[in-house]
């Protein structure tokens, strides 16, 4: 019995040491990596934009301007129409009507009117098409131009190029410093993507106020797309061998 219990007890230090080395090496393998994280970026130019434009009237009754912004939106509609842009790459993206009120310190609030809001968005595949949709639209009672948006109709091979960039910094950072320690790179063992996104250019409020302003002087409005910024990041782990 007593050489039973020995045994064992020579059994269970000899697991223990060999847990002991396993946990050991695990720990030498984890520390011999390399965390990097890589970047990828490139400008592209959009071929797809997006205008949003709207009319607002208001008037004491709210069917009266309800009825005065209809005629404005048809208007705008038929000019639409007339450049060729189909009824399907125009849809309705804000409609409200609400009323007005002003405090008068005796009575409170009173009401004053009505205002109704409308804005449509309108898909343009043609670029060159921008600063004329704004103007025909302001001239056929566009109260409000809201914003320009440029962007891609398609945008995956192109998020995939800057994907695959990043991978390419994320290795030559990982080479970079592997060669600096004195150490030859092993393989990837571990790589995620945390963020791959593209950014459309926006023509801000200024650029809408100025082709307001243009439009009603009879001045073409000058649209300038700008570019769009395809960004891409990856994290990568490198064995070292």
């Amino acid at each position: 019995m007593h050489n039973q219990g020995f045994a064992c007890m020579i059994v269970v230090i000899a697991l223990a040491l060999l847990s002991l080395s396993f946990t050991e090496v695990g720990f030498a393998q984890e520390i011999r990596q390399i965390h990097v994280r890589g970047y990828g970026s490139m400008s592209v130019e959009p071929d797809l934009a997006y205008v949003s434009l709207g009319v607002e009237t208001q008037a004491l009754e709210a069917e009266e301007a309800q009825t005065k912004n209809a005629i404005n939106m048809r208007n705008i509609l038929a000019v639409l129409g007339e450049q060729g842009i189909k009824s399907q790459n125009i849809e309705t993206s804000y409609f409200n009507v609400y009323p007005i009120y002003r405090y008068n310190e005796e009575k409170g609030n009173q009401l004053t009117g009505y205002r109704v809001s409308n804005s449509i968005s309108i898909r343009l595949e043609d670029l060159s098409k921008v600063g004329e949709v704004i103007d025909s639209a302001i001239k056929a009672g566009a109260t409000n131009v809201n914003t320009v948006r440029f962007t891609l109709a398609d945008e995956g091979p192109w998020l995939d190029k800057a994907l695959a960039l990043a991978v390419e910094d994320g290795r030559r950072r990982a080479e970079v410093m592997a060669t600096a320690a004195g150490e030859k790179l092993g393989l990837v063992m571990m790589m995620r993507d945390p963020s791959t996104s593209s950014t459309p250019y926006y023509a801000g409020n200024e650029m809408a106020l100025k082709a307001t302003a243009m439009a009603d002087r009879g001045v073409p409005t000058p649209i300038q797309p700008g570019k769009l910024e395809i960004t891409a990041a990856v994290e990568m782990v490198f064995a070292l061998e």
